[in-house]
Order: structure tokens, then C-alpha cells, then sequence
């Protein structure tokens, strides 16, 4: 069990037969042959062993081992070595038979994987003779484990944790700063719920591979988890001699870490505050990319969370704009379009019927279009016209290019963000409604930003990402061509549909309105959205809004993109 070196062995047992005496040498059992074999049976743990060596009992050999195990499992011991170290005390040849003793000097040494070097401990070893029984008795209690001290009960694995990093948006501006309970974040609530909290490191998280003490502060939401590692370095691991109550009583070995590194992310203060202002009070969520990177400048959640005020807190913030999941509604035309006219199944110019209701799927109160064409059926957001179309585009194509624009798919940045879902599917009817943003369909503000910069960027799909040093990702999900003709209904939408209360004057913007139906409580509410992008002839920000239980797209969402288009476009990189 206990890895030992033959030599060191040797040497002792060549050193203490010297020492005992030679032809002055009594008649009585060697002490030197005898502390070897202690010596080689406390390396090897055997109790069977110490038994015959010590002449101790076995109940008492057997705390004695389990003293051992456990400073080896509790201290990270790999190996341990007891060696006798120097010239034994012998008794004199004349001393009395009840007082027969010999003192031996001895070094033991612990090597952990919480220790650079070796960890040495001397000491002496007391010796009795038994003249009954012909044999040298050694004590087996925690003191021959740790020499030296008093109240040891054991090792335990210690962690100092070095310099966390810092959180800074891409133009180097602070958002978290300072380690454990001195973190602080400059901007309070801005972007808070999105930079995260420290939480107290639990058992459980521990028992799940995570380094450090139970009560260490790590990162418990948003960056500060997705990006614990990097922010936190590696903490120098301790081997530390305890008391029955766990407390340190001295550090005997050290393992360096490396202290925490920074994390510049995507966001834009400037654009953060913006998006944020325009946002106001509304339920719900809003992201801004760059739809040429994917990089996300700006995140915004109602409720927002300001870091400073929980430090230490065991908390789980819920960040709409990137884990609330809604049916998105109309805005989900934007991929029904894509996969449309990807696939042939309309040009811009196809003449298409509106009835009210056409096998279930009904128009927003109820209108009726004897013969439009699929950009008016975009422009007014026509539920039956659109109902048809996805018959013809069928449930494959339609979950191919959902599964393109990034549903079903979770997102690959450490910050994390819920899964968007689009099921295959099963019939008919769910193929109609799931082309409207209806039946099972569920989309985060993160995804549907996503889908709106997916056509702004020529039908390139960027994977979103947080941090500046992940290189852009993306693939082409529909050809420019496609892109450029959605472009041009998009821009309808707002000149003249139900996206007019988007326009910025001077400034073209594409986009889409969408009003999810949900049911609460057996009470029909809405959720209200609109995706754009802008400036339509050559984007420089996708904007995604959804007000939880606003209302009509059109005349809730709209106007907050708007809002946070016009004050973010002079920002945008």
C-alpha cells in the first residue's frame, strides 16, 4: 500500500546493528531488528502485520491504520516513508527487565499531491521490552503519524484562491471586478443579470469535480459561471495538519496555482445602456447583434439582476432575454419565408388566397384576401396564406431550415442560453401552426435576434458569441439571393404592414411583427414581438423584443425596437 525504498531500509538496519553493542551485545531480542520491522510494516498498512510488530492489539492497529488511510485519501498522500534516522538510545545491559527501553530517533514523510516537495516529520519512538515474551513493543497513537505536534487528527486539502479576472466589454470598460466577497461591478444593474454573481461553492458542486472549499465564492450565474475557470485561475492547493474539528493547525506542503485571467466580451456598455433605456419598464426580453460576427452587444431582461447586492447569495436569476423560451409567433415567418423561397416554392410575385380560415389556421381578426401576393402576405403578416405555403414546403424542408437558423441546437458559447425548439412536425396541423410561430414552437429573444441577423447578414448564420477572443463561427443557411428578396419584404413590413411603428426617419429597417398566442389561466393573452435590422442596405445591428403578455406585436414591440435601434445605431462598432 505504502510505496518504501529498499536502500533507506538497509542502511538503518546496518546503522543499528553497529550500535548494538557488538560482542557487549545482550542476550535479550534485537531492538534494531525489531524498530525495522515497525518501520516496514507502517509502510505497508498491513494490520496483521503491525501486530506482530508493535505486540499492540489489533483493535488498537486497526485505528492506527485507519489513521493512515485516511492521511493518505484526506491529504492526497500517494506514498509514505518511515525511516529510522540516527543512532538508537540503547538500554544499559544491567537495567532492570521492567525497565527496559530503547529511544530511536525516525523521520516520516508524506508525499502528496497537495505538496511540491516531501513532507518530513521527525521525531523519537519510545520502546518497551517485554522479557516474558522476548519482544520490543511500539506505541501505534496519531503522535508517531505526526511527530512533534499535539492535537492532529488528520490532513486536510486547503485551496487559496489567487486574483479572479476581471469582466470588461469589448472596449475595455470594467463590468466586474476584485475577488471574493470584494467583487464588485461598476455598472450595478446594467447588463447584471447577463455578468452574473458569485454563489458559495456547496458539497455537492465538490462532489461534482469542482475545485475548492465548501463556502468558496464562485461564480454562480451568467459570465461569472459560464467563465469560472478563466476568471478564477487555478488556487494553490494546501496540505494542511488539522484538529479533530477540521481547523488548520499548520500548512505543511503547497501546490502554486495561477491567478484568474480577464474576459473581454462582446458587450458594448454604450450600447447596453441604450438597449436598456429604450427597453423601459417592459416584461420580457431584447438582444443586439452584430450580424456580421454574431457578437452580442447588448442584453437586456426585465427584473434585472445587479450583482453587488448578492455576493454570496445562493440565488438562480432567470435571464429572459437569453433562457425565456415563447412561441415567437409571426416573427417565425421570417424562417417560413426562408425556407419558402429557398426551396422554390414561391418567388416574391406568387399569387397566393387568404381566406379567414383555412383548415384551422385563422387570419388576425379574422381578414380575408381574395388573391395577394406572398410579399403582401409577409407585409400583413397573412396566417392562411402562410398556412398554405408550408403545405407545400412539408415538414422536412420546414425542420431542415428551422434546424439551420439554429433551433434545436444549443447554443455554443459558455454564457449560457436555453435551447430554442422546433419539433418535426407530427400532422398537418402542427405543420401549419409551426409555421406561423404557433403549435410547439418555442424561441429565446437570443435565437430570434439570431434569425433576423441570419438575413442581414446575407443568409450567413453567425454563431452568437460573448467573448472577443472566440473566433467567429457561422454557415450559410439560404443564398444571398434569398436573402436579399427577404430583405426587401422586410423593409415592406415596416414602410407599409404591421411593422410601421419601426420606422426611424432616414434610416431603413427591415423587419418583422409577431403576436404569440398563449393561454393563462383559460385567459387568450399575447406576447408581443418584433425582429429587425438595420440599416437594411447594409446592417449594422439585428434587434429582437418580446414584451411577456404585451399584446399586439405591431403596437408593443415595434415601437420598443425603435426605440433601441435609433439610440444604438450612432454606437454600433
Amino acid at each position: 500500500m505504502y510505496r518504501r525504498g529498499g536502500a533507506a531500509l538497509l542502511a538503518c538496519l546496518c546503522l543499528l546493528s553497529a550500535c548494538d553493542g557488538g560482542d557487549e551485545r545482550p542476550s535479550r531480542a534485537s531492538s534494531s531488528e525489531a524498530a525495522a520491522a515497525f518501520a516496514t510494516a507502517v509502510e505497508s498498512g498491513s494490520v496483521d502485520g503491525l501486530v506482530a510488530a508493535s505486540h499492540a492489539g489489533p483493535k488498537q492497529v486497526r485505528k492506527f491504520v485507519g489513521w493512515i488511510d485516511d492521511a493518505m485519501s484526506e491529504g492526497e498522500v500517494t506514498s509514505i516513508s518511515f525511516d529510522l534516522s540516527g543512532p538508537v538510545e540503547e538500554p544499559s545491559p544491567a537495567a532492570s527487565p521492567s525497565d527496559v527501553k530503547a529511544v530511536l530517533p525516525y523521520t516520516i514523510t508524506y508525499f502528496s499531491d497537495a505538496a511540491e516537495g516531501p513532507v518530513i516529520f521527525e521525531g523519537e519512538l519510545t520502546t518497551h521490552y517485554d522479557e516474558a515474551t522476548d519482544a520490543w513493543s511500539f506505541p501505534v497513537s496519531r503522535r508517531v503519524l505526526w511527530p512533534g505536534m499535539s492535537r492532529v487528527s488528520g490532513f486536510s486539502i486547503g485551496f487559496e484562491w489567487q486574483e479572479r479576472g476581471r469582466i470588461l466589454d469589448r472596449k475595455g470598460k470594467v463590468f466586474a471586478r476584485g475577488s471574493d466577497a470584494d467583487r464588485s461591478y461598476p455598472f450595478g444593474v446594467l447588463a447584471g443579470s447577463t455578468i452574473g454573481h458569485l454563489e458559495p461553492l456547496t458539497k455537492e458542486a465538490i462532489g461534482e469535480g469542482a475545485e475548492g472549499e465548501v463556502g468558496d465564492l464562485v461564480g454562480g450565474s451568467g459570465i461569472e459561471a459560464g467563465f469560472q475557470d478563466r476568471l478564477a485561475g487555478t488556487p494553490d492547493r494546501l496540505l494542511q495538519v488539522v484538529d479533530r474539528n477540521g481547523r488548520p493547525i499548520r500548512t505543511v506542503g503547497r501546490v502554486h496555482g495561477s491567478p484568474g485571467r480577464d474576459v473581454k466580451t462582446t458587450l458594448d456598455v454604450d450600447i447596453q445602456r441604450a438597449a436598456a433605456a429604450g427597453f423601459g419598464s417592459t416584461v420580457g426580453g431584447s438582444v443586439v447583434l452584430r450580424p456580421r460576427t454574431g457578437d452580442i452587444l447588448a442584453v437586456v431582461t426585465s427584473a434585472e439582476l445587479d450583482p453587488n447586492n448578492y455576493v454570496g447569495v445562493d440565488i438562480s436569476p432567470f435571464n429572459r432575454a437569453l433562457s425565456g423560451l415563447y412561441p415567437p409567433g409571426s416573427s417565425m415567418k421570417v424562417v417560413t419565408s426562408s425556407a419558402a423561397l429557398g426551396t422554390g416554392v414561391v418567388t416574391a410575385d406568387t399569387q397566393l388566397t387568404a381566406p379567414p380560415e383555412y383548415k384551422g389556421v385563422r387570419n388576425f381578426e379574422d381578414e380575408h384576401f381574395e388573391s395577394l401576393d406572398f410579399a403582401t402576405a409577409l407585409k400583413f403578416s397573412v396566417n392562411t396564406a402562410f398556412a398554405q405555403v408550408a403545405e407545400k414546403i412539408g415538414a422536412n424542408r420546414m425542420t431542415k431550415y428551422a434546424n439551420a437558423f439554429g433551433f434545436n441546437t444549443e447554443p455554443k458559447m459558455q454564457l449560457h442560453a436555453a435551447t430554442s425548439s422546433y419539433p418535426r412536425p407530427e400532422d398537418e396541423g402542427d405543420l401549419l401552426w409551426s409555421s406561423v410561430g404557433q403549435a410547439q414552437v418555442l424561441a429565446t429573444p437570443l435565437e430570434m435576434a439570431s434569425v433576423a441577423a441570419t438575413v442581414a447578414n446575407g443568409g450567413k448564420r453567425m454563431e452568437p458569441r460573448i467573448v472577443l477572443s472566440q473566433k467567429p463561427v457561422g454557415r450559410r443557411v439560404i443564398s444571398q439571393r434569398v436573402a436579399a428578396t427577404l430583405t426587401r419584404l422586410m423593409e415592406g413590413v415596416v414602410e407599409g404592414g404591421t411593422g410601421v411603428a419601426a420606422q426611424i426617419p432616414g434610416v431603413a429597417v427591415a423587419g418583422k411583427t409577431g403576436t404569440a398566442e398563449v393561454d393563462v389561466g383559460g385567459e387568450r393573452k399575447n406576447h408581443a414581438w418584433f425582429v429587425c435590422f438595420a440599416p437594411a442596405g447594409g446592417p449594422k445591428l439585428a434587434v429582437s423584443v418580446v414584451s411577456e403578455y404585451g399584446g399586439i406585436g405591431g403596437e408593443v414591440a415595434a415601437p420598443l425596437a425603435r426605440q433601441i435601434l435609433s439610440s444604438s445605431l450612432p454606437l454600433a462598432p
